[in-house]
């Protein structure tokens, strides 16, 4: 029996070759379609942990300063996440938030770039946007006595507090805080981007410290 046709080598190649482009554009096309998917469930998912802005914004409340160990502050508040991995995941969508801090209040997780003395000093952003946020910060069941000091010494705008110049008792600051407002020093010359961390970072260690809103 003949046949027709002997299949050659080169026809081998290039079926091979053609096999070969295919897959690899279907492999691609998968992806793309893959990531699509993807990029749209990590969006709404983002957007259901973001809780509404409405929620966010609360009236002044000074009852709590009175008890002397207590102060009132303003935060620069762009959002209020339900996880830590939205809070983070947002913050990193935008470079004007390279400063900015992830603070845990009662669960939710809170994005600041700022905390002022005064509704005043809160420089508001559009892109992403934020509003005045007011809180107190209570050192009331606080047993140390530099803890205790906490709330009074973040209130300061004297930048000679922040930096230990021609501070006298230094047994008055909580531990750490020369060399943490040192380092803080290299990211931001801006008091309240200080004030800020130095918020955040004694509220995290000390569970006798407490945010009210």
């Amino acid at each position: 029996m003949k046949f027709p046709h002997i299949i050659g080598r080169r026809e081998i190649v290039r079926a091979a070759l053609l096999g070969s482009i295919t897959g690899i554009v279907g492999v691609l096309l998968f992806i793309l379609i893959l990531n699509s998917m993807n990029s749209t469930y990590t969006e709404q998912k983002h957007q259901n942990e973001l809780i509404p802005v409405s929620s966010q914004q609360t009236e002044e409340n000074e009852e709590d300063v009175k008890d002397g160990y207590s102060e009132q502050f303003y935060a620069n508040q762009h959002g209020v996440f339900s996880s830590f991995e939205a809070a983070t995941d947002f913050v990193y969508g935008y470079a004007s938030l390279n400063t900015s801090a992830v603070v845990e209040i009662d669960g939710n997780y809170y994005v600041w770039s700022s905390v002022s003395t005064t509704k005043e000093g809160v420089v508001k952003s559009d892109d992403p946007p934020s509003f005045a946020k007011p809180f107190t910060l209570s050192a009331a069941g606080c047993s140390e006595p530099a803890l205790k000091n906490l709330p009074s010494l973040l209130k300061s705008n004297d930048p000679a507090k922040f930096n230990f110049e021609g501070v006298e008792n230094k047994e008055d600051f909580p531990p750490d805080w020369q060399t943490i407002s040192f380092a803080l020093s290299s990211i931001s010359s801006d008091l309240s981007i200080i004030r800020m961390h130095l918020l955040a970072h004694y509220f995290t260690e000390n569970d006798c410290l407490k945010i009210k809103f």
